[in-house]
């Protein structure tokens, strides 16, 4: 009795160690969110080029109406 006493708590213990899968969801949530703010300040350098190129054509276009 004592030996399925022991095995049970053995196995108790043993699976309660390490968090499991949800210790690996919320390490994969944030690795996510980081993923899609880095997107997001890349697509706001984008906007900022574009903008400026744009801003940079109609002066050529203003000058070569003069």
């Amino acid at each position: 009795m004592k030996r399925y006493t022991h095995v049970s708590l053995l196995l108790l213990l043993g699976g309660c160690n390490g968090g499991g899968d949800a210790a690996n969801e919320t390490e994969n949530r944030e690795h996510v969110w980081s993923e899609q703010v880095n997107t997001i300040n890349r697509a706001k350098n984008v906007e900022d080029i574009l903008g400026e190129a744009s801003a940079r054509q109609r002066q050529q276009i203003d000058e070569q109406m003069q």
